[in-house]
């Protein structure tokens, strides 16, 4: 081949890694959200603040992790747990509903990422009892995908004012 020959081929691949690589900056720049829902089952006796019955908590704490990268690579991972499907029940069978929201916004740096992250649910006490706090410490592990996975690391029960 001569030289004159070469140059169309030369400039046709150069302008396809050109297109190619344009395209993958293209892709990272675009707003993601990867959702996962993890439900921590409960089942735990304890005696409240204001009553002298345990009362026994059953269900699951339903939590929605969502990893958000802005476009621009910045991630940042938001957490809303809930209590709605936990149960507290005493031995004369009045049973109590859960309704407890907890909302937390975290900036990682990149993914992965592992985190320690704390949730305090509070059993709110009848009158002016104070109320009952359930407090779980998670180990959470963000993938490169985005996909959250949890292990509860512990948890501790106690009355506040």
């Amino acid at each position: 081949m001569n030289e004159r020959t070469i140059r169309p081929w030369i400039l046709a691949l150069a302008f396809g890694i050109f297109l190619i690589a344009g395209t993958s900056v293209t892709m990272a720049q675009t707003a993601t959200t990867v959702s996962t829902t993890i439900k921590e089952p409960l089942n735990f006796v304890s005696a409240t603040c204001d009553t002298l019955e345990p009362v026994t908590f059953t269900g699951t704490q339903d939590t929605l992790y969502e990893v958000v990268n802005d476009g621009t690579g910045v991630f940042t991972l938001k957490i809303h747990s809930n209590w709605e499907n936990v149960i507290g029940s005493i031995a004369s069978g009045q049973a109590f509903s859960g309704s407890n929201v907890s909302d937390e916004t975290i900036d990682l740096g990149s993914l992965p990422s592992e985190q320690t992250i704390t949730v305090d649910q509070r059993w709110l006490g009848k009158g002016d009892a104070p109320n009952l706090v359930y407090t779980l410490k998670f180990n959470i592990r963000v993938g490169a995908d985005g996909i959250v996975t949890s292990s509860k690391s512990s948890e501790i029960v106690e009355c506040t004012q």
